[in-house]
């Protein structure tokens, strides 16, 4: 993997980071503003879906630093 390469996946990512926490934000001010239990329960649930996925890229960008570290850049 070369350092070019490296940063551009990372850039990708962090651009992958943009629209989980856009969707998260939404989905929790949208059941704010409704106000039904019912509607809040399912926008804490969807929201909970996001926390994972960002949750998955920073993992994806944990494992990418330490290869980084192995191979010394």
């Amino acid at each position: 993997m070369s350092s070019d390469s490296l940063a551009e996946q990372i850039d990708c990512l962090l651009h992958g980071f943009c629209q989980p926490l856009t969707v998260l934000q939404c989905r929790l001010a949208l059941g704010e503003l409704s106000g039904e239990p019912g509607e809040m329960r399912a926008a804490i649930g969807a929201a909970l879906s996001e926390c994972a996925r960002l949750n998955e890229k920073v993992d994806a960008m944990r494992e990418m630093l330490q290869t980084v570290e192995r191979r010394g850049w």
